[in-house]
């Protein structure tokens, strides 16, 4: 372990500080920060104090890493709803991702948006449906059928027409 790794670990503990601008002032360094920081951001999902893990949710969608989307679609269902709702604004960031330019980027939005069967992102997968890229279309498509609404079910029918 290095100085930088023990600093990233001091942070995340700050992040359950008594004092709020301490647990923000955390969480906006950990931001800063980026990708070194997600492998510790992680586990505060374990923590005890769910403070911390709002502080590291919000953190993490703010990085928009996409390795963290299990950790928060398991945070959707907290008994907590300030967790549920940290996680849920964390998640945005897949939602936006769907526009990247990345194919690969848009594909592992995709599998999030998946898994979290969340009906109101039907609206954004429909528009995947149409994407150059047969994989994002593929993922969109299993996308729509996991939601298992009717309105998600209408968007497959419409795209089965498609020369693509």
């Amino acid at each position: 372990m290095d100085s930088s790794d023990s600093g990233i670990q001091e942070l995340v503990k700050d992040l359950s500080h008594k004092n709020e601008d301490v647990r923000w002032g955390a969480a906006f360094t950990l931001e800063r920060i980026g990708l070194p920081a997600v492998d510790y951001l992680v586990p505060a999902r374990e923590d005890k104090d769910s403070v911390a893990w709002l502080r590291s949710a919000w953190a993490l969608g703010r990085i928009g890493d996409l390795h963290a989307t299990d950790s928060l679609i398991t945070a959707l269902r907290d008994g907590d709803w300030a967790v549920r709702m940290r996680a849920g604004k964390a998640l945005d960031a897949s939602l936006i991702s769907l526009r990247d330019e990345k194919p690969k980027v848009r594909r592992h939005s995709i599998g999030a948006l998946t898994r979290i069967e969340d009906p109101s992102s039907a609206d954004r997968l429909n528009a995947a449906l149409r994407n150059p890229d047969w994989r994002v279309r593929m993922g969109a498509a299993l996308a729509l059928t996991a939601i298992g609404e009717q309105k998600s079910f209408r968007y497959f029918e419409a795209a089965t027409s498609d020369k693509n």
